[in-house]
């Protein structure tokens, strides 16, 4: 018993080592902290941004023969999409695409809702965005032989 009773002195030394271990576990652990951060590839901070973008709408193939898409007369509503992504990603993206639309089998103006297909060459998961579109076709005027 009169070991705890012990002297002023052997209790400081104590606190001192108590303390030292304190900031010395501490420390180590804000290191390993620090070094995990730096090597693990999958913690990256992404800059969010937002941008607004024209659609561009993707017509692969062309009507019928004997008719024409009027190029001049194309649109799509709406217009202008605004999206938002990665910084890295919308910097360098200009238009954001639809899916291709297939025209080869109609002959009259098409009006239909088609989704936004990518932004940027990214193909776009998830639920999508419709676009309508409308493709006005015309028979080509024939030029009938003079008599």
């Amino acid at each position: 018993m009169k070991l705890l009773k012990g002297t002023f002195l052997l209790k400081v030394i104590a606190l001192v080592f108590a303390v030292l271990g304190y900031f010395y576990i501490h420390n180590e652990i804000r290191n390993a902290e620090m070094e995990k951060g730096a090597t693990d590839s999958s913690y990256k901070l992404l800059k969010l941004t937002a941008k607004t973008l024209p659609v561009k709408l993707r017509l692969e193939t062309s009507p019928p023969d004997g008719y024409r898409i009027v190029d001049s007369k194309v649109s799509t509503d709406p217009s202008r999409v605004t999206v938002i992504g990665p910084e890295a990603l919308l910097d360098e993206s200009s238009v954001a695409e639809t899916a291709i639309l297939d025209t080869s089998e109609n002959t009259k103006t098409l009006v239909k809702r088609i989704p936004l297909e990518s932004v940027g060459g990214i193909h776009i998961t998830g639920d999508p965005y419709f676009i309508e579109v409308t493709v006005p076709i015309e028979k080509i005027a024939e030029d009938k032989p003079a008599s």
